[in-house]
């Protein structure tokens, strides 16, 4: 078997980012929590959940490397100097390739640990439908679905789920949703003040890590708001009866 090969059979023994999310709702017993408890402690259960799934990627991730060791071993119990320098070539290029599928899902785990658990406290949200995708670029969740930020835009919000705050946001967006209702969420630690300046020009209103929003330059803009009042605002904004998919 070819190096390539090992490699791709390892990384089978990490699943998806929806199966690992899975299961650390369950190891923190999310499931079971109140909507009410969720809604209170919303950023707190945000940065736990991510922790613990990170911590459940990084088993599955050794998991992968003992399969590559295994499929460079065939069995064997001894190595010679050939079977070990295979080995370290496939670790090498297992490595390389775990480091950019941690970067890749980052973003990715981040945006889905949003809409969890807004989902558990009752906020109905999810991914642009497919035909919405092209129109809304970079936006990641609406809320209350797809079918109504398609079809009465007016009654929808858009989310931008960022993990940092690079320049990529601002491609967030596009400029035919200029005025539309344009949440950025992130956990970037910083957020100094042109940046703050740059996000109100965008027309956005951004939600931030609650330890930032105490920082003296941003207590005073209304537009820089704590990841906490995420799930409030929304509850509060999405008009009555537009809950459902229409």
């Amino acid at each position: 078997m070819q190096i390539d090969d090992m490699v791709w059979k390892a990384r089978e023994a990490i699943p998806s980012v929806d199966k690992i999310l899975d299961k650390a709702i369950t190891n923190l017993g999310f499931g079971s929590l109140e909507q009410g408890k969720i809604l209170a402690h919303f950023a707190d259960l945000t940065k736990k959940l991510e922790s613990e799934a990170f911590r459940v990627y990084r088993e599955y991730e050794d998991q992968a490397f003992k399969a590559l060791i295994k499929l460079c071993c065939g069995g064997k119990t001894r190595l010679d100097e050939k079977d070990l320098e295979l080995l370290v070539k496939a670790t090498r290029e297992l490595e390389f390739k775990a480091g950019q599928m941690r970067k890749a899902r980052g973003g990715a785990s981040f945006q889905k640990i949003i809409q969890r658990l807004l989902t558990l406290a009752g906020i109905p949200c999810e991914e642009p439908h497919t035909e919405t995708k092209r129109l809304l670029r970079r936006i990641d969740l609406v809320c209350p679905s797809g079918e109504v930020a398609k079809n009465t835009p007016d009654k929808a919000i858009f989310l931008a789920v960022k993990r940092t705050l690079r320049e990529r946001w601002k491609q967030a967006v596009p400029e035919q949703m200029k005025g539309a209702r344009l949440y950025l969420v992130t956990m970037n630690g910083e957020c100094p003040e042109g940046k703050a300046k740059e996000i109100k020009e965008a027309g956005m209103v951004a939600y931030v890590p609650d330890e930032l929003k105490e920082k003296n330059h941003l207590q005073e803009k209304s537009w820089i708001r704590s990841l906490s009042s995420l799930p409030k605002d929304l509850k509060d904004t999405i008009p009555k009866g537009v809950e459902q998919t229409k």
